[in-house]
């Protein structure tokens, strides 16, 4: 049972893996690799540190799944859900598949520092590392596993999709602050004096330790303790594999649930196409197990990201939580026709009713999210802003709500992403498709629809002049109110020309007709090689790095006359060269975006026929 499986899921990656999945793949392997290498030094330094690096890796290995939606999951529980088998059997079965692939090695190579660290043990010790790493690794992926099976029942609830989003919120949010967490550590001397002895208890405690623990313990020559460590890792292996079969027969034998709200939008109804648009969103926004989780990502990551400088004592980033609430809301949700698949027919067989369509969708939307911004910036402004503050907040979350209303709109059918039906999904709101690079350009524009009350905003503070500031709350609302107008109209007229393209391209999963050598919209489909796909991933990934931290927030902090430096390049540097250097950064980080964008749009346009002769 084992070995067909993995040799099932050897198969599937065999003709799945390429492109960008190809370059993630290696790109994310390269990374872990130089995180286990950096696991192997931190061997050599301190016990207590090791065991808080494998306590990383383990909650990395429970927490993964739901960072990137679902884990990986090429033999799904549900392709076997008619067949006999005993759940437990194909339990063991599926954590083999898990085995196949690229993390468990890195992961392998990450608990060999289990061995350099037994090295002053003794041989007992560097024997019982041995024996101890293998049985690390299995740990960590069965309990992956059971993340899995729990992430498969508990989001098929309301509550569990809000749970979930909370929980890939936070991960986000500790990927993109990880400077304030360096910073917190510098600032309070843990790299010298060590760890509260509460946390060290704590690292040891957790199953990740408790390889360490075995270790220590031999090289006392404490057998009873080597023996328990040991035999409890292969009990919680067990008890994993056991829970989680009892899941996996739960996912495949019942159906998502439903949170269906009383009333939600029976007044919009009643007020024409566009209000009962309205009041169809509205309701599908509560009803829609992936849209619930998409918002809900969107409100804890913009509160959560103001939160955490707090523990460095800078209040200054809450009066934006709701300006990153509605920047985020806008980028996950501008697939908003993918989302709803192939119902877009129901709009096609009513020539007519594309504006009600499109407008219909940007009130739903504003109604869902321009309430918790409006909350949340005043919130944060009262507690961590100052008099100056409130023009500079008022106006851009004006003008980020109707540049987001309009461009979710505008991108939605413009760049639609093909997305699985419905009534097909696995009640896992994490499938959100392929929107990574939809993601990214929607963060890029949004941020875009806020230079002009920004820059008077910024005019006024300059000339000190408290009218001009406050008159960017004007601009803020005109430039928003004019870009959902503008977008929305460019939205619902690509609607009604493009619509059949648009249709055919969910009904074929973004994929080549057989024969046809062109995708659903038409368009002869030229496959970006692999070198230029590494490279574009990599430009995508990596461009917010010099773009934000190190260009945009760094020139901010020269502005304001902030005596901070944290991690910033620029801050550190003597004038007259700060402001350059960030200016270099922002440069850098455009740059990165404009060929990220370009090369793969000139290697779809090109001539299929030299890209042959290539």
């Amino acid at each position: 049972m084992v070995g067909v499986l993995i040799a099932m899921k050897i198969r599937v990656l065999r003709h799945s893996i390429g492109g960008s999945r190809a370059a993630g793949m290696v790109m994310g392997g390269l990374a872990g690799l130089a995180l286990a290498i950096g696991t192997i030094v931190v061997a050599g330094l301190d016990g207590d540190l090791l065991a808080a690096v494998f306590a990383v890796w383990l909650f990395g290995w429970m927490l993964g799944p739901v960072y990137t939606g679902g884990g990986d999951e090429s033999v799904r529980p549900e392709h076997f859900s008619l067949l006999p088998i005993d759940p437990r059997r194909l339990a063991l079965g599926l954590l083999g598949t898990a085995f196949v692939g690229v993390p468990p090695l890195v992961s392998l190579v990450a608990f060999s520092a289990l061995a350099v660290y037994a090295g002053s043990f003794g041989l007992a010790g560097f024997t019982v590392a041995l024996v101890a790493i293998p049985l690390m690794v299995a740990l960590v992926v069965a309990l992956s596993r059971l993340m899995i099976g729990v992430l498969g029942v508990a989001v098929r609830s309301r509550t569990g999709a809000i749970l979930a989003a909370f929980v890939n919120a936070s991960m986000n949010v500790v990927l993109n602050q990880s400077w304030v967490l360096i910073w917190a550590a510098i600032q309070f001397d843990l790299l010298t004096s060590g760890f509260p002895p509460a946390f060290s208890s704590v690292v040891r405690w957790l199953p990740s330790g408790w390889g360490l623990a075995a270790v220590e313990a031999a090289g006392r020559g404490d057998w009873l303790v080597v023996a328990a460590a040991l035999l409890g890792i292969c009990a919680l292996i067990a008890l994993a594999l056991l829970v989680w079969s009892q899941l996996l027969v739960r996912r495949t034998t019942t159906k998502p649930l439903h949170w269906v709200p009383q009333g939600t939008g029976r007044d919009l109804a009643a007020r024409g196409p566009v209000g009962a648009v309205a009041a169809k969103e509205l309701r599908t926004w509560s009803r829609d197990l992936m849209r619930t989780h998409l918002l809900w990502f969107a409100v804890f990551f913009g509160v959560l990201y103001t939160l955490v400088p707090l523990i460095i004592g800078w209040w200054g980033m809450l009066p934006w939580a709701g300006v990153l609430v509605v920047v985020m809301a806008a980028a996950t949700s501008a697939n908003l026709f993918g989302l709803d698949g192939t119902s877009l027919w129901l709009t096609l067989v009513n020539p007519g009713t594309e504006r009600a369509e499109v407008r219909g969708r940007q009130v739903a939307w504003l109604l869902r999210v321009a309430p918790i911004a409006a909350v949340l910036t005043v919130a944060g402004t009262v507690l961590g802003g100052e008099g100056w503050t409130w023009p500079w907040t008022l106006s851009i979350l004006a003008a980020v709500l109707g540049g987001g209303a309009g461009l979710i709109a505008l991108v939605s059918v413009a760049m639609l992403v093909p997305v699985t039906e419905p009534n097909k999904r696995s009640g896992n709101p994490l499938e959100a498709g392929a929107i990574f690079g939809q993601v990214v350009l929607m963060l890029l524009l949004v941020t875009v629809t806020a230079l002009p009350a920004g820059g008077v905003a910024y005019l006024g503070g300059a000339l000190g002049l408290p009218v001009v500031s406050w008159l960017a709350v004007v601009v803020g609302a005109a430039t928003g109110a004019g870009l959902t107008w503008w977008f929305g109209r460019l939205a619902h007229r690509r609607l009604a020309a493009k619509g059949p393209e648009l249709l055919g391209l969910m009904r074929s999963g973004g994929t080549v007709t057989p024969g046809s050598g062109e995708t659903a919209l038409g368009r002869p489909k030229v496959k970006l090689p692999a070198g230029k796909q590494a490279l574009v991933t990599f430009l995508w990934i990596f461009c917010w790095i010099p773009l934000f931290p190190q260009g945009l927030v760094p020139l901010w902090t020269i502005w304001t006359g902030s005596d901070a430096r944290l991690w910033f390049l620029a801050l550190h540097l003597q004038d007259p060269w700060r402001v350059p250097v960030a200016v270099a950064f922002v440069t850098l980080g455009a740059v990165m975006i404009y060929f990220g964008t370009v090369i793969p749009n000139r290697h779809d346009r090109a001539d299929p026929a030299l890209m042959h002769e290539e």
